[in-house]
């Protein structure tokens, strides 16, 4: 059984005020295990009298953070995440995701990045890089690159239809950079659609002529895609069946324990 800390007369400050600690003792008498408990049970598990557990919980009922049901057993509400939520939004993204990113890097051997939409291009937050140089620029934390030309920029734009492309990229055609640059929607439209049935999106050659990257959205606890990592490789190194085989799956189950890490539970 969980009991709150600092408790008035145990290190509490002169401002302590008790009636806050005995609500936070209510929400905290609930388990993955106990996830419904009657007003007995929460005033055993709080350590309270009854009565001051049920204004308490009704209280924090008429505050939409428990709900009491038919049988009169008291249960958290989805609201309750929210207290987690303040918390993870308080974390800088890069804090939250350097440590996933590295191990992502060392697994596959090969670069791995974060980065966020800024406009009409991708925004590198976080950089990993591979003992190997693949591009002809050099990127750090602060790059930026085309949207439509990388792997980083379909999956920031995974949710995107025709017109919202038109208001992010512009008018077309957009800028080519090779001959398998994606100019306009239809073409940019027809590769978020495979990226979607993948979970992830693939960019190869269309920045540079054998730069080769898949890249998966990270999302948040409303499941809004806030960044999307990547692996970026090249061509004469790594085939599109390893890129899309072991890297792709490394690179996703890297996404989804950031997402998770982030209040993602999609």
């Amino acid at each position: 059984m969980r009991t709150v800390r600092g408790k008035a007369g145990e290190g509490a400050s002169r401002y302590f005020i008790n009636s806050i600690a005995k609500a936070f003792q209510v929400l905290e008498a609930f388990s993955k295990e106990q996830g419904s408990l009657t007003l007995t049970e929460l005033s055993e598990r709080s350590r309270q009298n009854k009565a001051t557990v049920r204004r308490i919980a009704l209280t924090l009922c008429d505050l939409g953070y428990l709900q009491l049901d038919q049988k009169r057993r008291f249960s958290p509400t989805p609201k309750v995440l929210d207290l987690s939520a303040l918390f993870l939004e308080s974390l800088s993204l890069p804090q939250v995701t350097e440590p996933y990113l590295s191990e992502l890097a060392e697994r596959t051997h090969e670069s791995a990045n974060l980065a966020i939409r800024d406009g009409s291009e991708v925004l590198y937050v976080v950089r990993v890089s591979a003992a190997r140089r693949i591009l002809a620029v050099n990127l750090h934390v602060g790059s930026r690159l085309p949207l439509h030309a990388t792997s980083l920029g379909k999956a920031l734009l995974l949710g995107a239809n025709r017109q919202d492309l038109v208001e992010i990229l512009g008018p077309p055609p957009w800028p080519q950079y090779t001959p398998s640059t994606r100019t306009d929607p239809d073409q940019l439209l027809a590769d978020l659609e495979e990226a979607r049935k993948l979970g992830c999106a693939l960019a190869d050659g269309e920045l540079e002529a054998g730069l080769r990257s898949v890249a998966a959205p990270i999302r948040d606890s409303t499941g809004s895609i806030i960044a999307a990592a990547n692996v970026s490789t090249h061509s004469l190194q790594v085939s599109l069946d390893q890129l899309l085989g072991p890297i792709r799956q490394n690179l996703l189950e890297t996404a989804d324990a950031v997402s998770r890490a982030l209040g993602y539970r999609g």
